[in-house]
């Protein structure tokens, strides 16, 4: 081999779509390769070439991510692929080598194609998604439960205008959310043939605070809901009661509910909504310790001293906002970069990582407060 890193120009894109392809196994619609050439910005991205041919990519999109207590703007990490002729030879290493060099912000995002690649290079599960199924047949809300209504049912063209902005109220209060750009609400919407998977075309409900889109699938008796974005409780409730309301067909599905959600205590029978695979959502990489931690928010009063990898932090703060600076004093806390990309959003405790020998020291310390309030969910694939 000969391997080479370069970075990407934007005469490349037709050599990063040839290789997408090859990489993952999938073809592309043209509508698609469209909107990715209005999204992607080459420079961005990082090639690894062998004798000039590509054979590794790694690259980025910028976006605001929902932190708790606020957004933060990150790198979200995409299209990282080696070929198949390629694999376990150092490519991806290389590419994530580089790009861990070159990226600006305070934090980096990526969702993986596989568990076992990321945590080498300091990335941490920080989210769960969670499928869920329910036998619609019997779901009967609380007689208490609230019943809030003022859902109505929308066109595709009157969801390009109202979803965006009822998603973006949403991810400001969701840790690990993605503000979903423009081109990606066109693709959504466009709803192509080839992403239905036998389905119904897409159908669309409105709330002044929430939007939600289902498809029906009538062979196997199925409503699958592919967006819920609720801003309020209320929207949540209205949205819900709706979208087990149908009588067309028997089972509900769908990947859109967090750990936490409350659905199941809407319900007279908690046991319906069952839970078919919970697996990681957004790994999380923290580029820049004292401006990641100062930029969100803390459940509870903290004073520590962290060491992560070597370097040590002295983060104080709470509800209303935090500072940390370096310190040479002695830890309360010692854990890698991994360990604290899970912990950022708030997803997971510390004193769980602890007894996993992640975390050393006084994982008490700061098990409250990086906890959020809301559990984390990324809400769109990137």
């Amino acid at each position: 081999m000969d391997l080479t890193l370069r970075r990407a120009e934007a005469a490349d894109f037709d050599a990063l779509i040839q290789h997408d392809q090859r990489g993952f196994g999938t073809t592309h619609s043209e509508a698609w390769i469209a909107g990715m050439r209005r999204l992607l910005d080459l420079e961005r991205f990082l090639f690894v070439e062998d004798a000039g041919r590509v054979v590794g990519v790694t690259g980025s999109v910028p976006f605001p991510m929902g932190v708790p207590g606020g957004q933060l703007d990150i790198e979200g990490v995409t299209w990282v692929s080696v070929l198949p002729t390629h694999r376990r030879r150092g490519v991806l290493r290389m590419l994530m080598a580089a790009q861990l060099e070159t990226m600006t912000t305070a934090v980096a995002a990526l969702t993986a194609s596989q568990g076992t690649l990321y945590g080498r290079y300091g990335y941490g599960a920080a989210t769960e998604t969670r499928r869920i199924r329910i036998d619609k047949r019997f779901a009967r809300f609380r007689p208490e439960a609230p019943d809030p209504g003022g859902v109505r049912m929308i066109s595709a063209r009157e969801a390009r205008a109202h979803a965006p902005e009822v998603q973006a109220r949403w991810a400001v209060g969701t840790p690990g959310s993605v503000l979903r750009h423009d081109v990606l609400w066109d693709l959504f919407l466009a709803d192509p043939e080839e992403d239905r998977d036998g389905g119904t075309a897409l159908f669309h409900l409105a709330h002044p605070d929430g939007y939600a889109s289902y498809r029906l699938h009538h062979d196997r008796s199925t409503l699958v809901v592919r967006d819920l974005f609720a801003a309020t409780p209320e929207a949540h409730a209205a949205l819900w009661r709706v979208l087990l309301s149908g009588d067309f067909v028997s089972h509900l599905e769908t990947g859109v509910s967090p750990p936490g959600d409350p659905l199941g205590f809407l319900l007279t029978d908690p046991r319906l909504v069952e839970t078919s695979e919970v697996r990681d959502g957004v790994w999380i990489r923290v580029l820049d310790v004292p401006a990641a931690l100062t930029a969100r928010r803390y459940t509870a009063e903290v004073d520590v001293v962290l060491d992560v990898e070597g370097s040590r932090y002295h983060v104080t703060g709470g509800p209303d906002g935090a500072e940390c600076t370096p310190t040479a004093a002695l830890p309360d806390v010692t854990l890698g970069h991994s360990a604290l990309g899970t912990l950022y959003l708030g997803g997971h405790r510390a004193t769980t990582l602890a007894r996993a020998g992640l975390v050393e020291g006084d994982a008490h310390r700061i098990d409250t407060a990086f906890l959020a309030d809301r559990p984390p969910m990324h809400g769109t694939g990137f």
